[in-house]
C-alpha cells in the first residue's frame, strides 16, 4: 500500500471519530436541558377573591342569628335566620301583623340583631269627649276620685277594693297586649276578678 493512501485512510479515521465525539457530546447537552426544563416546579395560581371578601372555591360561613318577636304578630315566638334578615322578615315568619297592630311604629328595613326582643305594638284606642268634659287624658283619675283603669299604675289600681299587687299586674299586662278597655265591665276578664269583685269596684273605676 502506498504511503500517500495509509495517510489518507488515518486522516479520514481520525475526522470520523472527531465527528462522532461531537456528536455524542451535543446529544448529551440537549438531553440535559430538556430534563431541566421538565423539572421545573410547577406554581399554583394563587386565590383569587370573588370581589366580596370571600374566596373563590371557600363555602362562606353564613351568619345566624335568633330574634324573638312578640306583641300584635299573629304568631309570636322565636325564630331563627341566616344572612342580612331585617324586620320583614321576622314579620313574615310570625305570621304577619295582627289587625290591632300600630304598622306605622315599626321600622321593617331595619337588620335583626342576635338575640333581640322585637315588640310590636298595638293601636291605642281614641276616646271621644263632648265639649263639656273637662278631664284631662293623661290623668289615672278623675276629679271625682274614679280610677281610670286604662291610664292607672299599679300602685293606684291597688287602692281598688280586692285589688292587690298580683291582680293590679294582670291589668296592666291585659292592656300591654290587648289595648284599652273599652268599658268597665271588660276588667272582669281579668284572671280572679269576677262578679263580686266588679260589684265592689264599678263605682270606683272608669275608662
Amino acid at each position: 500500500m502506498k504511503r500517500q493512501t495509509l495517510i489518507a485512510i488515518v486522516v479520514c479515521i481520525f475526522f470520523l471519530g472527531s465527528s462522532a465525539v461531537l456528536y455524542l457530546r451535543t446529544s448529551e447537552s440537549n438531553s440535559a436541558s430538556t430534563q431541566q426544563w421538565d423539572s421545573s416546579p410547577y406554581t399554583e395560581s394563587p386565590i383569587v377573591s370573588d370581589g366580596t371578601g370571600t374566596a373563590k372555591g371557600n363555602a362562606a360561613a353564613e351568619t345566624e342569628c335568633a330574634v324573638y318577636i312578640c306583641g300584635a304578630v299573629k304568631n309570636p315566638g322565636v325564630y331563627r335566620f341566616s344572612g342580612n334578615s331585617r324586620v320583614c322578615d321576622a314579620l313574615e315568619s310570625a305570621g304577619g301583623f295582627t289587625k290591632k297592630a300600630d304598622k306605622s311604629a315599626v321600622n321593617q328595613a331595619r337588620p335583626l340583631v342576635d338575640g333581640e326582643q322585637i315588640i310590636i305594638p298595638r293601636k291605642r284606642k281614641k276616646k271621644q269627649y263632648t265639649g263639656s268634659d273637662t278631664k284631662n287624658t293623661d290623668d289615672s283619675s278623675t276629679d271625682s276620685g274614679l280610677v281610670n283603669i286604662n291610664q292607672a299604675d299599679q300602685t293606684q289600681l291597688m287602692t281598688l277594693a280586692g285589688i292587690g299587687a298580683a291582680k293590679a299586674r294582670l291589668i296592666i299586662d291585659y292592656r300591654t297586649e290587648n289595648g284599652s278597655f273599652a268599658s268597665i265591665e271588660d276588667i272582669m276578664k281579668i284572671s280572679g276578678i269576677k262578679e263580686g269583685i266588679y260589684n265592689r269596684i264599678k263605682d270606683q273605676i272608669t275608662v
